[in-house]
């Protein structure tokens, strides 16, 4: 959500960048260009979390879809296979 403490300005940016960047460590920071929003600076730590948790679906979705298929169609390879060309 957007509030007036989580909004910094272009020029924050550039002559505060420290407070930014810490005022990101807390929440995202809405970056405005001339009463427009333009970007979204969040800290590492969220961004990473964020990605994980978009992996995470995307592999559940894939599993989802796997668990789906009829497996009759599947060619499946013994453990004795595999070994040989490991």
């Amino acid at each position: 959500m957007i509030t007036l403490n989580n909004i910094s300005t272009i020029s924050d940016l550039r002559f505060k960048t420290k407070k930014v960047i810490n005022k990101a460590n807390t929440s995202p920071v809405f970056l405005f260009n001339r009463s427009t929003p333009t970007s979204v600076i969040i800290s590492f730590e969220k961004y990473q979390e964020m990605t994980d948790t978009l992996e995470d679906y995307y592999l559940s979705l894939k599993a989802e879809d796997y668990e789906k298929e009829n497996k009759d169609k599947v060619k499946w390879i013994s453990h004795k296979e595999i070994k040989k060309h490991v």
